[in-house]
């Protein structure tokens, strides 16, 4: 008796994991994977804001320590920063001086330790500097600073965040009605380490989503992650151009993209891999391109230093890497922090990869991986 329970029990453990199987087969994976600033959390709080369960309270806490970290980490850089001009780039900064007047809220956020909490007293010396004409100059520099676009949106929102009963919020468009609202928790950088994984259904499709940092040092986690791709989408920021990589302020952002798009490409794993690009931040890139010329990354560049052909150059220095005639580059140009842009772009990508899967004879269930413009070696 005890066997045939024994076997009773083995095939009912065999017919859930069959079941569990199936169900598993009918789950597109999704990888977000990137460099520091490509945007690619941004992408998953999007998806998880609209088509998930959104943020917890908890999670909401943890978002308000990362906006106030930020707001005070940034304007302590951008402190720094001036200095960094004036000794760097003294023809055009030399002149950069904060007004007496700001004197006191500089040395205020100076002392400030880790951890501090935005309060009245710091949402005012916040204010006070950023209207420093210095303050400006330097974000403007934000590229080779390490300043955060987003800073901007924080320094204007300080005297909302620094109340007591403040709370993080996404902006969340039904029917795309949304007008202007605000989008701390879209905003606020804050490094991916490990793996973030949350199921969605988008656009009847159920997603399996994972988040995973994309820092050189985090490379390990994720490497064995190429078994069974699909499709690849690479996000690389265009706004990336003029900036500096987090881990080596040397090396130009773009150009190590470029690199890294290289490798992904044409890596034997993938020879018969859907590649599909994002080329992100597109509006950043179209107010940093009217007075930062193209030249400062690709010095060759001879057209016009306006949006259309300077976007065009890019996009043709990311095809000239795929060096397979079979295969094409499929690119979208995004705003991730734009919900109608990531629900436009996020359809095609469905339409594209269910195109490409009809083609080969693979099912549309198979998994997917969104690798977001990240550090890897082969």
């Amino acid at each position: 008796m005890g066997c045939v329970t024994s076997n009773q029990d083995d095939i009912l453990v065999s017919r859930e994991l069959n079941e569990d199987k199936t169900e598993d087969d009918k789950i597109m994976k999704l990888l977000f994977l990137g460099s520091g600033g490509s945007g690619k959390s941004t992408f998953f709080k999007q998806l998880k804001t609209v088509h998930g369960d959104g943020f917890e309270e908890t999670d909401k806490q943890q978002f308000k320590e990362y906006i106030q970290a930020q707001i005070i980490e940034q304007m302590k850089q951008l402190i720094l920063g001036i200095e960094t001009l004036k000794e760097t780039k003294s023809e055009k900064y030399g002149h950069l001086k904060i007004s007496e007047g700001a004197d006191d809220a500089i040395q205020y956020i100076q002392d400030l330790p880790n951890g501090s909490v935005v309060d009245e007293d710091v949402a005012k010396a916040v204010q006070i500097l950023w209207k420093e004409e210095a303050i400006k100059a330097a974000f403007e520099e934000r590229g080779i600073l390490k300043v955060e676009d987003s800073s901007e949106y924080f320094f204007n929102e300080v005297q909302r965040i620094a109340q007591a009963d403040y709370s993080p919020n996404t902006a969340v468009c039904l029917y795309k009605t949304i007008k202007k609202k605000k989008k701390d928790i879209l905003r606020v950088r804050h490094r991916t380490t490990g793996v973030v994984e949350q199921r969605l259904f988008i656009h009847g499709t159920k997603f399996q989503i994972f988040d995973v940092g994309g820092q050189r040092s985090e490379r390990k986690k994720w490497i064995h992650c190429f078994e069974y791709v699909q499709a690849v989408i690479f996000v690389a920021s265009l706004a990336a151009y003029n900036e500096v990589m987090y881990e080596d302020e040397q090396c130009n952002s773009m150009i190590d993209s470029l690199d890294l798009f290289d490798e992904i490409c044409n890596s034997q794993w993938l020879q018969n891999t859907a590649m599909i690009l994002f080329l992100n931040k597109q509006d950043e890139f179209a107010k940093r391109i009217q007075r930062i010329p193209l030249k400062v990354c690709f010095p060759e560049y001879e057209g016009e230093n306006t949006y259309e052909p300077c976007l065009e150059y890019i996009k043709s220095q990311y095809n000239i890497k795929n060096k397979s005639d079979k295969r094409q580059i499929y690119c979208h140009v995004t705003v991730a922090t734009d919900q109608n842009n990531v629900e436009r772009v996020f359809g095609d990508v469905q339409h594209i990869v269910i195109g490409i899967s009809l083609v080969n004879g693979i099912s549309t269930c198979s998994t997917i991986f969104f690798l977001f413009n990240f550090f890897t070696c082969f």
